[in-house]
């Protein structure tokens, strides 16, 4: 399974939201299930979704569970209540529909 989480952050803010993410991932990296985890950040500073989060997770039980987690939620919450920061998340879980690799002939 994969989360997608987008996020609408002004650049001026970037460094500590940034910041506050490491806290969620340092709970995510350690949750049964985990895979990896990247986050992708926009090349021009207009635009709307400035950073987007893709982790990856060995089932949707896996994912499920580590949401319940008290550490975990704190997290966000901080990150998302932290009066410093203007953030707009929008996770969504996705699994893989098409998978290419180099060389791949899709039909």
């Amino acid at each position: 399974m994969t989360l997608v989480n987008a996020f609408s952050v002004p650049m001026s803010q970037k460094d500590r939201f940034l910041d506050r993410w490491k806290d969620n991932a340092r709970c995510m990296a350690s949750a049964p299930g985990f895979l990896r985890a990247r986050m992708l950040q926009a090349v021009s500073d207009k635009a709307e979704l400035t950073f987007i989060n893709v982790a990856e997770w060995a089932s949707g039980t896996a994912l499920d569970s580590a949401r319940t987690d008290p550490e975990w939620q704190q997290s966000i919450k901080r990150l998302i209540d932290d009066p410093e920061l203007d953030v707009t998340p929008r996770p969504m879980v996705y699994r893989t529909a098409i998978d290419v690799v180099p060389g791949d002939k899709l039909l």
